[in-house]
């Protein structure tokens, strides 16, 4: 229901628009519009209330009610967005006079063609809108959203809490990893207690884990607590359980308040040393209440917090440990455990069709137990195994294993605010297993309307709030971060994410019940389903899965007449006519090598196209007609067969247009790229003369991606240097900026006597700086957080000072390569000395870098590279105990011989052995 809401939240803005608009509308139509403003503001109000109530919770005639109004909102949205590109003088009559438009939305929209007919759409729609009304009054949906069935179910949890611990499997190495950080620190009387929490997505083990946690540990201390805190935590009860825990005689009054409750408990444990789990926190403001029963304990108490929010994890302080999936040999053994009782006990006949199930389920130990539940009361048959697992696929085999599997994950989703649902929702058109980069996924959001101008907060960027949105899916472990191989520019952030393949199957299925976004599988059966795509039902968003499907018929170019996303995802020599989108702001072709240009005769027709993704394009030239894309906010044209793209003349047009993403792309003679002033964004462009010009007019350019290729640069290039240095200087709103080039070399970037000061992110690859840049320094670059360099000196103290220095400084790389001779260099400590670095990569054969106590505070990840000349008295005490955030350390040997190794490893690992936060060590030897 959230859906409808979100739609409404897209359209009520752009009702505004009209309204205060330089739009000639007449007296008499602007009334009647600030009628359907507030009618449909009153609708939005009812949906706002249902939304708040779990979708499984409402009945039927709830759900078509929000159906039609989300189906209504789509219908007026496309009037309304095509009324306003007509009123810019964008849109042409002919756009959509053809046969076959007899929906009333179509003619809805011819309507809105003619200025003479503005009376007409507006009571056509008026009509709708008073349907719908009556039928909400007639049936009393808000009474039945309020009322909600009263469901009751058994907590999923308890059954992780008393498991036996024999029937536990590839729990033994996190028990025994956060056993010794229990056990071996804090256990000093005078301290605060110390804090680990537990992060992971529903169903990984984390109740398991502390549980087990629990047990073990329960003769280290004088008393143990187990509480559940869950979605929505009756505090005063959960204060109660803690203090009947800590004390089972104790006398409790129903009468006291959260105050003399959270007194009672502190008297109990001040002289008590305790292990107290509180499990499944959700929000932050419920561990915020709990810790203050807890937070003066000393004697070496511990508290362990599991959460599927990273964000509570961070809030709440201490040891945030990640739970990862099972490996692939402890998923087999859970699972052939569950079905034959013992972990090798699978016929070899099964083993094929039980490796592609555990496939699915990923290393999770719900999504296996779930799924081996399930299969225990099947025959042991290949063919049953197959049915199953394609069942799963589509979540549709019914059991109570599979249900409760679907409501554990149904907490997490029902749990989101609408924006966050419409977003996750948005995933069900991509693959299974795929990798989605982040910048389409936030450009696509955009483009759509999920992020809207209504709810910026002044100052931020749709751009920024999308991150956010993608970061909070990924806290609530809704996705999953993944890594995308782009070695140079690599800056410890997380660019891509994958969808584990329950959530998949969940957000399919909603997706399909939804309606929001039709999904063909391969065999033509829609995601979600067991059916074919309906030919009824109103198509707004369309997938593709490595299909050449052509939609050729005329009843299936209606179908695509509404649709407002067309994806294709695999290798496709035919797509639909384009011509046959009459709304579309998303087109994705993932693979666009085995078309040609003839396929894209009719793009110039998609003029409510914003986000172009164009991937794989095999022509040397974008086709001339995209300069009628007026609308168009995002061209994506990465990966391309050829090695170089050229613009059309025609693209100086796209005034709209925000960012130009390509690996390289070239301007044709006479174009001028500052002309294209709403330029923000541009990766990657060759590096000309005429481009180097053309970049300083680009007042609004906030990130740059400059490729430098030689020898084409060859000719003239230290000149060409100089004027992009000066160009370079005009872009004062420039926030990120990346130089690279096809062969190491060296340039003058050291010497810039100015750089933006809005300057965030500069990165570099195979340029060299002979120099220490004279503009790094804390007052120029306050907000710089990333910054990667090479450069052809050795790092000195003072060098080391100027970076200490910069303020927002989280992500720092460095290749030092001076003179071939043995130094180490020290990094302080200071109140302002690195104060925010969380990724620090430094290479150097002949340098050594020591951490004084206190050093890098904030430092996670640290990834450092030796020479192999090095002996075991240069390795010790390096000072990596001393880095107190330490979660990841990577260290590279070069050309270490095979009997040097384990010297060289000791070292590291006896440096280690005292860390605060035992971070993993991943030891390369090269060569």
């Amino acid at each position: 229901m959230d859906i409808a809401t979100g739609a409404m939240k897209t359209l009520l803005p752009k009702l505004g628009e009209l309204l205060l608009g330089e739009f000639k509308l007449q007296k008499g139509v602007k009334g009647e519009i600030e009628v359907l403003k507030e009618e449909l503001s009153s609708m939005n109000a009812a949906l706002c209330k249902v939304s708040e109530v779990p979708a499984e919770q409402l009945d039927e005639v709830t759900k078509i009610w929000a159906r039609d109004v989300r189906e209504l909102s789509y219908d007026i949205e496309d009037a309304v967005d095509t009324f306003i590109l007509q009123g810019m003088g964008q849109e042409p009559a002919k756009t959509f006079g053809f046969k076959g438009f007899i929906d009333r939305t179509i003619n809805l929209l011819k309507k809105a063609m003619s200025n003479h007919q503005h009376h007409g759409v507006i009571k056509d729609i008026m009509k709708q809108v008073n349907m719908v009304n009556k039928r909400h009054k007639r049936y009393k949906v808000s009474d039945v959203a309020t009322r909600g069935p009263i469901i009751s179910t058994v907590d999923p949890r308890l059954e992780a809490m008393f498991t036996k611990a024999t029937e536990l499997i590839g729990i033994d190495g996190p028990k025994n990893e956060l056993a010794k950080i229990l056990v071996d620190e804090g256990s000093s009387s005078g301290q605060q207690p110390m804090i680990i929490s537990i992060v992971g997505c529903g169903g990984l083990g984390k109740t398991t884990l502390a549980n087990a946690l629990l047990h073990d540990l329960k003769t280290k201390f004088d008393c143990q607590v187990f509480v559940s805190v869950s979605h929505n935590p009756d505090i005063k009860t959960i204060l109660k359980n803690i203090l009947g825990q800590l004390d089972e005689y104790a006398n409790i009054n129903e009468a006291w308040d959260v105050v003399q409750l959270i007194n009672k408990i502190i008297k109990l444990h001040e002289n008590k040393r305790f292990l107290c789990v509180i499990d499944d926190v959700w929000n932050e403001w419920a561990w915020d209440t709990v810790k203050f029963a807890l937070q003066d304990a000393k004697h070496g108490s511990k508290i362990v917090i599991t959460t599927r929010n990273k964000a509570v994890a961070e809030h709440a302080g201490g040891v945030v440990y990640e739970l990862k999936p099972l490996s692939v040999d402890a998923s087999r053994k859970l699972f052939n455990k569950r079905i034959f009782d013992i972990e090798d006990g699978c016929p070899p006949g099964l083993r094929e069709v039980a490796g592609n199930i555990l496939k699915k389920c990923d290393g999770v130990p719900l999504a296996i137990i779930t799924t081996a539940s399930l299969l225990a009361s099947k025959p042991r048959h290949t063919r049953e195994w197959e049915n199953v697992n394609n069942s799963i696929g589509f979540g549709l085999e019914k059991s109570p294993a599979v249900e409760k599997m679907k409501n554990i994950l149904n907490l997490s989703y029902n749990d989101l605010p609408f924006h966050l649902k419409t977003c996750l929702l948005s995933l069900s058109k991509y693959p299974e297993d795929k990798k989605i980069r982040k910048d389409v996924l936030i450009w696509s959001w955009i483009a759509e309307g999920f992020i809207t101008e209504e709810t910026r907060p002044a100052g931020t960027s749709l751009q920024v709030i999308g991150e956010s949105y993608f970061i909070e899916l990924i806290n609530r472990s809704l996705i999953q971060p993944a890594d995308i191989v782009d070695n140079d520019f690599h800056d410890g952030e997380v660019h891509a994410c994958q969808v584990h393949d329950m959530v998949l199957e969940l957000i399919n299925q909603l997706s399909a019940e939804e309606g929001f976004v039709t999904t063909l599988l391969p065999d033509g059966q829609q995601a979600g389903t067991r059916t074919s795509a309906p030919q009824k039902k109103k198509i707004r968003r369309l997938s593709l899965h490595y299909s050449n499907r052509s939609y050729a018929s005329p009843e299936e170019i209606a179908h695509l007449s509404r649709v407002r996303s067309f994806a294709v995802f695999g290798d496709v020599d035919s797509i639909p006519p384009l011509s046959s989108f009459h709304v579309l702001r998303v087109l994705q072709l993932e693979d666009c090598s085995g078309l040609d240009n003839n396929h894209l005769n009719d793009l110039g027709e998609l003029r409510h196209l914003m986000f172009l993704q164009l991937w794989r394009y095999s022509a040397t030239r974008l086709p001339e007609s995209i300069g009628k894309l007026e609308s168009l906010a995002t061209l994506d044209i990465r990966y391309a067969r050829s090695s170089v793209v050229m613009l059309p003349m025609s693209s100086i047009k796209l005034q709209k247009l925000v960012r130009l993403f390509a690996n390289r792309v070239r301007l044709p003679d006479g174009l001028a790229l500052g002309n294209m002033r709403s330029l923000r964004e541009l990766v990657a462009i060759d590096f000309t003369p005429e481009v180097i010009e053309e970049i300083g007019n680009l007042k609004e350019l906030r990130v740059l991606r400059i490729v430098v290729n030689y020898p084409d640069m060859e000719d003239g290039t230290r000149n060409s240097w100089e004027h992009f240095l000066l160009s370079l200087q005009r872009c004062t709103n420039l926030q990120d900026l990346f130089i690279e080039t096809n062969v190491t070399t060296e340039c003058s970037l050291d010497s810039m006597q100015y750089v933006p000061s809005s300057l965030q992110r500069f990165m570099s690859s195979g340029i060299l700086m002979m120099a220490f840049p004279r503009w790094i320094n804390s007052v120029t670059l306050s907000s710089l957080n990333t910054l990667s360099i090479q450069l052809c000196l050795d790092l000195l103290p003072h060098h080391l000072e100027m970076l200490a220095e910069l303020p927002s400084l989280r992500f720092l790389r460095l290749w030092s390569a001076g003179i071939w001779k043995l130094q180490k260099l020290s990094i302080p400590s200071s109140a302002c000395s690195f104060r925010c670095l969380r990724h620090f990569y430094f290479y150097s054969s002949w340098m050594i870098l020591t951490f004084q106590p206190g050093a890098m505070p904030e430092l996670q990840r640290l990834c450092l590279c030796f020479d192999p000349r090095l002996d075991r008295n240069n390795l010790d005490d390096l000072g990596l105990k001393n880095l107190h955030s330490l979660r990841h350390i990577v260290i590279k040997f070069l050309s270490v011989e095979p009997e040097d190794r384990q010297e060289a490893e000791a070292a590291i690992r006896e440096d280690l052995k005292h860390s605060p936060n035992h971070p993993s060590l991943e030891l390369l030897f090269l060569g």
